[in-house]
C-alpha cells in the first residue's frame, strides 16, 4: 500500500492548471493597479516633506479622492500640502504603473518557466537529449524526433494532402 502511495506521490503534478495561473495574475494586477497610486503620493511625499506617508486609517477616504482627482486625501495635512499639482502627480502615477505592468509581465513570464505552465515543460534541450541517447541514436531516429524536419526515406514522393488528392487523378506507372 504504501508503494502505490508513494508512486501515485510521484506521478501527481503540483503544477498550477493555465485557469488558476490566470486568476492569480488577474487578483495580483488589480493589487497593484490600486496600490500604485497611493505607493506613488508616499514616495512623492517623502521626498517633498520628508515623511513616508500612507492613509492607513484613512483608506477609503484616499480612493475616494482619488476617485474625483485629488492626491493628499487622507494624510496629514503638512504632508499633503507639500505633495506637487494634481496634474503631475497623475502623470508620475502613470509612469509606476507602467513599471508595476512590466515588472508584472517580467516576474509572471518567470513564474511560468518556473511553474511548468508553458508547453515546453519537461522536454529536453538537444544537448540532454544527445548526452542521454547519443548522437549516433538520435541522428538514426530524427524522422521519428522531427518528423517536420527529417522526412523518412522510405517515402516515394512528397506527401499530398487528401483534397489535391480527390481533386487529381493517381499516377500510375507501367
Amino acid at each position: 500500500m504504501s508503494m502505490e502511495r508513494a508512486r501515485r506521490d510521484r506521478f501527481t503534478s503540483i503544477a498550477p492548471s493555465a485557469g488558476e495561473f490566470k486568476a492569480a495574475c488577474m487578483v495580483a494586477a488589480l493589487f497593484f493597479f490600486l496600490v500604485t497610486p497611493l505607493v506613488v503620493q508616499a514616495v512623492i511625499g517623502f521626498a517633498t516633506s520628508g515623511h513616508f506617508a500612507l492613509p492607513n486609517a484613512h483608506l477609503l477616504d484616499a480612493y475616494g479622492g482619488l476617485l474625483h482627482g485629488q492626491f493628499g486625501v487622507g494624510l496629514r495635512p503638512d504632508v499633503a500640502e507639500t505633495l506637487p499639482p494634481h496634474a503631475l502627480m497623475w502623470v508620475l502615477t502613470a509612469v509606476g504603473e507602467v513599471l508595476v505592468l512590466g515588472a508584472a509581465v517580467v516576474v509572471g513570464m518567470w513564474m511560468r518557466g518556473l511553474t511548468g505552465a508553458t508547453s515546453l515543460h519537461g522536454l529536453a534541450t538537444p544537448a540532454q537529449a544527445a548526452e542521454a541517447l547519443g548522437v549516433p541514436r538520435l541522428r538514426k531516429s530524427a524522422d521519428v524526433v522531427r518528423p517536420d524536419l527529417y522526412a523518412r526515406s522510405q517515402r516515394r514522393g512528397p506527401v499530398r494532402s487528401k483534397r489535391r488528392a480527390a481533386n487529381q487523378p493517381e499516377e500510375r506507372t507501367l
